[in-house]
């Protein structure tokens, strides 16, 4: 039997030695990433803020074609599950100081390295952070904590299922008491501007987030692009619902691992992706 050794090294397995490299060298340093149009930094004290800075064309290119092929200069996008900022800067760049930026994160821990990625790249001017969690209705609960290290992902709003893909109860570290809200309460109350492009990644309550902004998806001056996460279980209800509210699956892209389970064998089905949709003309 063959061994790596033998074989040598593919240029698949080099890339993502380097890049685990630059992982290494990196933490608590601040991190410069050029995205293949602009250059942004951001402060990295674990491992995973600097691995989510430096595979933003790795992890989810997909995600950064989208941006490049759809915001414009004066844009207002919404990044739905905004983490420590990654995207959101990328779309701070794009849609230029006539723009704005909405980045909405709910977990208090990510929002600290986003305010400071906000302002360690100057864009203070175009990125407003939004730390209301986004749901179906206004309602009063629990925003359960499966980690408090920042750049961590899988906490829940009045959830404890892990990553929200059908995985088992995790045991809350921290839990917050907090008001929900939707979308459309969200633009009527004038907090943000409606928005043109819209992502949409919180590791499982995707769909209640849409149905908080039916009156948005349905009204004159709807989004011209959505980019949801569809996650296990959920995938055929999201389409349904953009559906029923004029919007078409234009097209879906998936993360590595994700391209490594369909190259295993995987359906489309069994595996979490990202699938962008546009309004029926």
């Amino acid at each position: 039997m063959q061994s790596a050794g033998d074989r040598g090294v593919t240029p698949f397995e080099l890339k993502i030695l380097r890049y685990k490299e630059k992982i290494r060298n990196s933490l608590l340093t601040e991190v410069k990433v050029t995205d293949q149009q602009f250059e942004s930094v951001f402060v990295c004290e674990n491992d995973m803020q600097a691995a989510r800075a430096l595979s933003l064309w790795i992890k989810e290119a997909g995600t950064m074609a989208w941006l490049d092929a759809n915001l414009k200069a004066g844009d207002r996008f919404l990044d739905i599950g905004a983490n420590v900022g990654i995207y959101s800067i990328a779309a701070a760049h794009r849609v230029g100081p006539t723009g704005k930026v909405y980045a909405a994160e709910p977990h208090k821990f990510n929002v600290c390295s986003l305010m400071t990625n906000i302002l360690r790249n100057g864009f203070e001017d175009r990125v407003t952070v939004l730390t209301v969690p986004l749901t179906s209705e206004r309602c009063a609960t629990q925003f359960n904590y499966s980690s408090i290290i920042p750049a961590s992902t899988g906490s829940q709003l009045g959830s404890t299922k892990r990553d929200g893909r059908g995985g088992k109860d995790f045991v809350p570290v921290l839990t917050e008491l907090t008001v929900g809200l939707s979308l459309d309460e969200v633009v009527d109350l004038g907090m943000i501007e409606r928005p043109d492009l819209i992502k949409i990644d919180v590791d499982g309550i995707e769909l209640q987030i849409l149905q908080g902004m039916k009156r948005l998806l349905l009204s004159p001056n709807r989004p011209r692009s959505v980019q949801v996460e569809l996650n296990l279980g959920e995938q055929d209800d999201v389409i349904k619902f953009l559906d029923d509210h004029g919007y078409d699956l234009d097209h879906r892209h998936f993360t590595l691992q994700g391209k490594l389970f369909l190259d295993a064998g995987k359906s489309v089905s069994e595996i979490a992706h990202n699938a962008v949709f546009v309004p029926r003309s």
